[in-house]
């Protein structure tokens, strides 16, 4: 992946440049959603045992259905950058969840010669945009679900997520409270990566693991 440009046409078309081919981006509607994430690790949330202000960030996608989602075909950046961090893969089903970190774009953009900065979440604040490939132009890609955070989001160990899930978003601040006046409010309950979005009275619904989505990958 080389590093690319953007060009803003009309208000409607940005174009950039990955892998030498050229991509287009505008708006579409899509069956996958962005349905929580975490910029500022003060934990080691992948599991590999290291705590890692790159690898341990995460963005969680949620499938609301009715059919499984091929998510090959969507990427994921932020707003400063110009080119896609992460390329996902796997399967995700209706209403199941899967969740993808720093560690993951890392590998993913060694191993397309784009360096290794990971989700590049600004703790200070930043937008995190999901795109599809676009089934009309396999060279495009279409901007799906997007949203701007700022600082206070972006504390240690704070996420932001849709509650329930695929629905309104809030701040899963329960490892860091947040008393403050700026939108997302504090729901003072903790983030919970690869799982429902559950906080005090909601149901969950069934959560798609890393480990299943992984074993459709493999």
């Amino acid at each position: 992946m080389r590093r690319g440009f953007w060009r803003i046409g009309l208000g409607v078309t940005m174009l950039g440049v990955i892998g030498g081919l050229a991509l287009g981006v505008s708006t579409a509607r899509s069956e996958l959603v962005i349905n929580e994430f975490l910029a500022n690790p003060g934990r080691d949330w992948d599991g590999d045992g290291v705590l890692d202000s790159r690898d341990d960030e995460w963005v969680e996608v949620y499938n609301p259905g009715p059919d499984t989602v091929n998510l090959t075909v969507y990427w994921l950046r932020d707003g400063l950058n110009e080119d896609p961090n992460l390329n996902l893969f796997g399967e995700l089903g209706p209403q199941q969840i899967a969740v993808f970190y720093g560690s993951h774009a890392a590998a993913w953009q060694q191993e397309h010669g784009g360096g290794a900065a990971g989700l590049s979440l600004n703790n200070g604040g930043d937008t995190v945009v999901l795109m599809k490939t676009d089934p009309a132009d396999p060279l495009a890609l279409l901007m799906v679900d997007s949203f701007q955070y700022t600082a206070h989001v972006g504390a240690l160990d704070r996420a932001c997520g849709r509650l329930p899930d695929g629905d309104d978003w809030t701040l899963f601040d329960g490892l860091n409270p947040y008393a403050g006046e700026l939108f997302p409010q504090g729901n003072g309950c903790e983030p919970t990566p690869g799982e429902n979005n559950v906080c005090g009275g909601n149901t969950p619904l069934e959560a798609h693991r890393w480990s299943e989505v992984k074993t459709h990958w493999q």
